[in-house]
């Protein structure tokens, strides 16, 4: 009885300091306690290191991993997503690589992502924004069907595994043909909508991306909110649009990918501004109630000057813990044509302060020369395997055709593949497969899913 009375009164003492210590409340999406917003506060951030660069390109092919969307684990390991080149006629593919050791070192690249031939996302799967709901992550990318990467769309793929395989939105369930879950109406040639980031708040899903359109002769940048219902199985069919959470009035500004850090209470949104510029900066928003965003932090003092693409990192729901190690990651390099663009990566601190603090942007950014390497033997383990031609069309009684296959290194290198090939999820009263050699049986049309060492790609055949 004794030690009963004694437990009581030491669970009384806990409840009565969180009491004098702030307002507390349970966060059932995170299953930590989280803060209610001070809203004297403000959210400051600290870049606590030079960074180290967790990708750099090749000499003479260039290439990117721009808009990382990054995931860290209690033990300190890190997940993350890339847009990175694709090949053979699609422009990006989103890659994934492990990290056990905090950046320093990363497991080999893997395509994750990639277009569906004759689809709504034909040309690209790039700005990826990742959050587990359950048992599924969710990977929101941009893609479009416009050859010139205007009027843009947002979609989303789930996997139970951080390394796929995913299947896509359709439009009422998952796999097949991939449907928005964000559709542009504006002008057709403005960039449109995308770079999705998510936030999990118990049972909603709040969904952030970039709207960039032409009204009026003039130009709109923002980013925008809408709310799903995270117990929802089939949750992009239970969207509500928000409205606006920042706007920019500065083409100059970039996405940003939003998070919510447990320990404040506060949304926190990362993007850059001058983006490109020998002035670029990192600049941080900040918001208590996840819908509306105040600009509170200009940061150069570390950053590589002409960054771009921003990314913060978060636990899989979205929330930021100060218990853990906590990054930012951002492309920086010279304009395109090629793009040649470094990946940086810092170690941040999140703190509060008692007015927004733009001193940092008074400092000079670092003017990092990227480090270009070499296209060697070092590059030639695959990160995907890719088709001659995505869409094949054949009449009825046509001859056979075979399948170009090949492998795909990290500098798009690609090398033909032969055997041993399997192909599988196609429609067996339209074509039949012998080897790598395709013959029509029947008018449709049938998706093909080709398979090399654990690596997959789907193409269409279309016989008329």
């Amino acid at each position: 009885m004794k030690k009963f009375i004694q437990m009581f009164v030491l669970i009384l003492s806990l409840v009565s300091s969180l009491c004098l210590t702030g307002s507390f409340q349970k966060d059932a999406a995170s299953s930590t306690i989280s803060a209610v917003a001070d809203t004297s506060k403000y959210l400051n951030v600290t870049i606590l290191d030079d960074g180290m660069d967790i990708y750099s390109p090749f000499r003479i092919q260039g290439g990117y991993h721009y808009g990382p969307s990054i995931i860290v684990t209690a033990n300190g390991s890190i997940d993350a997503w890339f847009p990175a080149p694709g090949a053979k006629g699609e422009w990006d593919w989103i890659t994934y690589r492990h990290s056990s050791d905090g950046g320093r070192t990363w497991t080999k690249e893997k395509k994750v992502l990639n277009p569906t031939a004759g689809s709504r996302d034909i040309y690209s799967t790039c700005d990826p924004g990742v959050v587990k709901v359950g048992d599924y992550y969710y990977i929101g990318y941009t893609s479009t069907t416009n050859a010139h990467g205007l009027d843009n769309n947002v979609f989303v793929a789930r996997s139970k595994n951080p390394d796929g395989p995913y299947e896509k939105w359709n439009g009422s369930g998952w796999g097949g043909n991939p449907k928005p879950i964000v559709t542009y109406d504006g002008d057709a040639t403005a960039y449109g909508a995308g770079e999705p980031s998510f936030v999990l708040m118990e049972d909603k899903l709040y969904i952030y991306y970039t709207w960039k359109d032409i009204v009026n002769w003039e130009f709109v940048n923002e980013t925008r909110l809408a709310i799903a219902d995270a117990a929802d199985e089939n949750w992009p069919a239970t969207m509500q649009a928000q409205g606006v959470a920042i706007d920019y009035a500065d083409m100059g500004c970039d996405s940003a990918d939003v998070k919510y850090v447990e320990d404040y209470g506060k949304f926190i949104a990362i993007s850059t501004s001058q983006r490109f510029t020998d002035n670029s900066s990192v600049s941080i928003y900040e918001s208590n109630d996840g819908r509306t965003f105040t600009k509170v932090n200009d940061l150069r003092s570390h950053i590589s000057y002409r960054c771009h693409n921003a990314g913060i990192s978060s636990r899989s729901n979205g929330h930021i813990s100060l218990s853990d190690k906590n990054y930012i990651a951002y492309a920086y390099g010279l304009p395109w044509l090629p793009a040649r663009w470094a990946t940086r990566m810092h170690e941040i601190e999140i703190s509060l302060s008692d007015a927004p603090d733009f001193s940092d942007a008074k400092k000079n950014n670092v003017q990092r020369d990227v480090t270009y390497r070499l296209h060697g033997p070092f590059t030639w383990h695959p990160v995907g395997i890719t088709v001659g031609t995505h869409v094949y069309n054949s009449q009825l009684g046509d001859s056979s055709f075979f399948v170009k296959l090949f492998k795909v290194d990290e500098a798009t290198t690609c090398r033909r593949i032969f055997f041993p090939v399997k192909f599988s999820n196609y429609d067996e009263n339209i074509i039949t497969i012998k080897g790598m050699k395709i013959t029509p049986i029947g008018v449709g049309s049938t998706f093909v899913t080709a398979t090399w060492q654990g690596m997959s790609v789907e193409f269409l055949v279309k016989v008329y």
